[in-house]
């Protein structure tokens, strides 16, 4: 094929973000360090004709791709062809183990996380990604894939709060500018805000007990909601903003260096 870059794509049940990466043996300048999002679109406007829009404006990228909604992982592979690679529990291309016992209910954006992470080098590893799921995935100190949770995310508390009452306010998500709150509005930032950071560093205590061995796990918090934990946690951690991409372009450069083209 005649391709010298990677479309990155990570299609979430909220939102579709894609990047661009070199192709080994190609090396402009937007491909070096960390992959940065190109574009993003809200998944529900994500149709087919908005793929097929995206696929012929990147004639020359192969798709690596970790969809967790099947209607977009039909469209993308449709439009774009035999120019694709999808991320799955049994793709070779991650390098992972699992102590799991069913990898394939794994979703492929927590899987590609995990390859970042697992490239790192530095296990046990626990990874808190922060979307519409707020998702805990666990390395062991052999690197295997050996389990995690999956908490509801951020904004999915707030609006399940709000749906689920009549008197409450709309209210933006925002840290609380104190925990006494004097309104409705602050005292639904304060409650969910503090009640998504307490119940995270919680998880993370649990996981962190229930590793074998005595070794301290390292945290990595990655997802657009993560920034809301770095002063809360108390607990040493590295904020990877965008670790799914990172894990896609790994694979993505072990699946070019294989005669798969």
């Amino acid at each position: 094929m005649n391709l010298n870059a990677f479309l990155l794509v990570d299609a979430g049940n909220s939102r579709v973000k894609w990047a661009d990466a070199a192709i080994p043996g190609f090396a402009p300048s937007w491909a070096t360090g960390i992959p940065s999002v190109a574009g993003e679109m809200p998944t529900a406007e994500a149709t087919a004709e908005r793929l097929q829009e995206l696929a012929k404006g990147c004639p020359r990228h192969f798709l690596v791709l970790a969809s967790v909604v099947p209607r977009l992982t039909v469209d993308f592979c449709r439009v774009f062809k035999r120019r694709f690679y999808l991320v799955e529990a049994d793709s070779s291309a991650l390098g992972l183990e699992f102590d799991y016992p069913r990898p394939a209910e794994i979703g492929a954006d927590r899987l590609a996380a995990a390859v970042a992470a697992h490239e790192a080098g530095k296990w046990p590893a626990i990874v808190v990604s922060c979307g519409t799921a707020t998702a805990f995935t666990v390395l062991d100190a052999k690197g295997r894939f050996c389990g995690g949770a999956i908490a509801p995310g951020l904004e999915t508390q707030l609006a399940g709060l709000l749906d689920a009452t009549a008197q409450l306010p709309e209210t933006t998500l925002r840290p609380p500018r104190s925990p006494l709150a004097k309104s409705t509005q602050e005292a639904i930032r304060a409650g969910v805000m503090f009640n998504f950071q307490g119940g995270v560093k919680e998880i993370i205590r649990q996981l962190s007990d229930a590793l074998p061995g005595r070794r301290k796990p390292f945290i990595i918090l990655t997802g657009g909601h993560a920034h809301f934990l770095t002063h809360s946690l108390g607990i040493a951690h590295t904020l990877r903003p965008l670790l799914v991409f990172e894990g896609l372009r790994i694979i993505g450069n072990r699946v070019w260096s294989r005669p798969l083209r």
